[in-house]
C-alpha cells in the first residue's frame, strides 16, 4: 500500500513538473533608437501561464551602463528581463526605475543587486506600505510560492509635481512626476534627444486603463500635457508602442467615460445602475474589460467627493 501510494504521489509530482518548469513568455524586443529598446511583455494580468510577467520594460543603453524602466512583477520575472537585457547589451544595469507602486512594475527590483532604484517619493512610501500585499497577490494570481520575491523601495526619489532633468551614462533624461493620475506616485521618463516618453500605466494600448488607484481628472490633464510635449514615441506600461495620436485617443476615451459617469451621477443614478447608461463598446472589446466595474466605482466616488469639495483650479 505504501509503495502504491508513493507511486501515486510521484505521478502527481511528475505531471506537475511541466507546469512548474514551463518557460516564461519571451518578450518582443522593439528597437526605437540605438540607445532605446523596449521589451514588450504579455498584456494580460498575472496568471499561471505568464507567471507574473505582464509589463513592458524599457532598456536605455548609456555609455557605460543601462537604465532599466520597470523590471517586472516577481524576482524570477526580473531575472527573465535581465537575460533579455543581456541580449541587447553587455553593459551592466546600474539604475532601475519604477513608474509606480503596483507590484508588476517593481517586484523585479531584487533581480538587479547593486543597482540604484529610482521612483517618485510617494511611490517609495507606497512600496514600503503595501509591498508585502503585492507579493501575496502575485503569488495568489500565479499559483507560485515566490519565496525569493521581496519589495525593495527606491533609494533615489523625486518629489511630487516635478520635472527633473539629469544625465546618466551620457543620456539626457527628465524624471517627470505628474499629479497623481494612474496612481498617486506615478513617474514618467522623458528622453528629449530621442523624443521618447516612457509613461508607465498612464498610457496603455489594447487594454482598458485600470483606475482603481487613480485620479481620473488628473489623468486626463496629464495626458493633455503629454500631447503638448509631442513625443515621437510613447512606451505604455502595457501594450504596443504608441504615437501622439494614440495618446489623444486615450485621453478622449477617458473624457467620455468620466463625462458619462458624471452625467449619471448628476441625474441621481445609483452607482450600481451607472453602467446601463454608458457606451462602453470601445472598452468592452479590449483586454482587461473586467476592470470596467471597478473603474465606474472609482469615477463615481471621485465625482461624489468633488461635489462635496469642488476641485481647486489647477496650476
Amino acid at each position: 500500500m505504501r509503495r502504491a501510494a508513493l507511486w501515486v504521489l510521484l505521478g502527481i509530482a511528475w505531471t506537475a513538473l511541466p507546469a512548474l518548469a514551463q518557460p516564461f513568455p519571451e518578450p518582443r524586443s522593439a528597437r526605437i533608437t540605438d540607445r532605446v529598446h523596449v521589451l514588450l511583455g504579455p498584456i494580460q494580468h498575472a496568471n499561471p501561464e505568464n507567471q507574473g510577467y505582464m509589463v513592458n520594460s524599457t532598456v536605455i543603453v548609456g555609455d557605460t551602463g543601462v537604465i532599466l524602466v520597470d523590471p517586472g512583477g516577481t524576482h524570477e520575472v526580473g531575472l527573465h528581463v535581465a537575460k533579455a537585457v543581456r541580449r541587447i547589451t553587455t553593459k551592466p544595469v546600474t539604475h532601475v526605475v519604477n513608474t509606480h507602486f503596483h507590484g508588476d512594475h517593481h517586484l523585479g527590483n531584487s533581480a538587479f543587486p547593486g543597482a540604484t532604484i529610482v521612483s517618485s517619493q510617494r511611490c517609495r512610501a507606497q512600496v514600503i506600505e503595501t509591498g508585502h500585499e503585492w507579493v501575496a497577490l502575485m503569488a495568489q494570481m500565479t499559483g507560485l510560492p515566490l519565496s525569493g520575491t521581496k519589495a525593495i523601495p527606491a533609494s533615489l526619489t523625486y518629489p511630487a509635481d516635478s520635472r527633473t532633468e539629469t544625465v546618466l551614462h551620457g543620456v539626457r533624461m527628465v524624471f517627470w512626476v505628474p499629479r497623481g493620475s494612474h496612481s498617486e506616485g506615478d513617474l514618467m521618463v522623458y528622453l528629449p534627444q530621442e523624443r521618447v516618453l516612457v509613461a508607465g500605466d498612464i498610457a496603455v494600448k489594447g487594454a482598458v486603463p485600470v483606475m482603481q488607484d487613480g485620479n481620473i481628472r488628473n489623468w486626463i490633464g496629464t495626458l493633455g500635457q503629454v500631447e503638448a510635449l509631442d513625443p515621437a514615441t510613447v512606451v505604455p506600461g502595457h501594450g504596443e508602442l504608441m504615437k501622439s495620436a494614440d495618446v489623444t485617443a486615450l485621453r478622449r476615451s477617458l473624457e467620455r467615460f468620466h463625462a458619462g459617469v458624471k452625467a449619471a451621477y448628476d441625474r441621481g443614478v445609483a452607482e450600481g445602475d451607472v453602467r446601463k447608461g454608458l457606451d462602453l463598446g470601445e472598452w468592452g472589446r479590449l483586454e482587461r474589460a473586467y476592470v470596467i466595474g471597478r473603474n465606474i466605482n472609482r469615477a463615481y466616488l471621485e465625482i461624489e467627493n468633488e461635489s462635496l469639495d469642488p476641485p481647486k483650479e489647477k496650476r
